[in-house]
């Protein structure tokens, strides 16, 4: 699939998930529309494959590392633009967890634990849970239950965020215009 580059991030959403005025209602509203017609190991390699590139032009001087794994945890993508640390796997490990373990956003987790730990919350451990954006779960048309979670990490976390989310929209845009058009 040929997908459109330049991928342009909402600027009043970047900022209101940077200052944490996005209720999450409008979170979730977002996170539904995170969804796949299908999935499989060739759509995580396309996925991961446009998130690269995008971040790559979007951000060229960041280190950012991205990953899309299923919910049993098997890896399906992995892979970093510039000079990403093990810092950056560390971090995608707790995102995703606290992704899987929660059903939502790990930014939707961030706002859904208000001023309280993770501990006082959840009842989880911080150095394995991380409640800060870049964690977000893949679902296929018609199922409550993701499928995988991209993950991003390199950038400030309300990027993290609304990149991984605005990657899976459009990607998910993309494949069925791709779908649609069989000529």
């Amino acid at each position: 699939m040929n997908y459109i580059a330049n991928m342009k991030l909402d600027g009043t959403l970047l900022t209101k998930l940077e200052k944490g005025k996005l209720s999450l209602e409008e979170i979730d509203k977002l996170e539904k529309k995170c969804f796949l017609s299908k999935f499989d190991s060739e759509d995580a390699y396309e996925l991961g494959q446009f998130v690269r590139r995008e971040v790559a032009e979007t951000f060229p001087n960041k280190a950012v590392a991205i990953n899309i794994s299923l919910v049993n945890d098997h890896v399906l993508y992995h892979t970093v633009v510039g000079v990403a640390s093990n810092d950056n796997d560390y971090w995608i490990s707790r995102k995703k967890k606290t992704a899987l373990r929660f059903g939502h956003s790990s930014y939707y987790m961030r706002i859904a634990k208000g001023d309280k730990t993770p501990q006082e919350k959840f009842f989880v451990d911080p150095k394995d849970y991380a409640f800060h954006g870049g964690a977000v779960p893949i679902f296929l048309e018609n199922s409550d239950y993701p499928i995988a979670i991209l993950t991003v990490s390199g950038l400030k976390q309300h990027e993290d965020h609304l990149f991984a989310v605005t990657s899976i929209i459009e990607y998910a845009n993309k494949s069925r215009e791709a779908t649609l058009n069989l000529d």
